[in-house]
């Protein structure tokens, strides 16, 4: 299992130590910590988890302060926009058998910029 952090196309990857084992009862967790003080496009450590065992971690110097790009996607089993990772191709698909569920926690303290917020409404008039 990979993970990639693209920011500004300087990409921080995360593998696995082991291999995804074949199997209908297979859970794959991706966890971010935060560890930076910036409110903001914080640093953190990344990390991958298969059955509840931690497989793989990573420091992540610098995260995103703001949102995507408009033209990005949240993609599950495909990447339909441009890929994060220069390890495939645009469109990619995944092939390795059925994704049944997805679960995403967004465990923690929700951070809003007001005035960010306000630019990017100001510019969809």
């Amino acid at each position: 299992m990979v993970y990639c952090y693209n920011y500004l196309s300087k990409r921080v990857y995360i593998r696995s130590t082991r291999d995804v084992p074949n199997g209908k009862r297979v859970k794959l967790h991706y966890q971010f910590e935060k560890t930076g003080q910036e409110k903001y496009g914080a640093s953190g450590i990344g990390r991958l988890y298969i059955n509840n065992e931690k497989v793989g971690e990573e420091q992540i110097q610098r995260t995103l302060k703001l949102r995507y790009s408009f033209g990005e996607s949240f993609d599950i089993g495909r990447d339909s926009a441009s890929p994060v990772s220069e390890e495939y191709k645009a469109g990619a698909q995944f092939t390795g058998g059925n994704i049944e569920k997805v679960v995403i926690d967004l465990a923690g303290e929700k951070h809003i910029d007001h005035e960010a917020e306000t630019r990017i409404t100001m510019k969809r008039q």
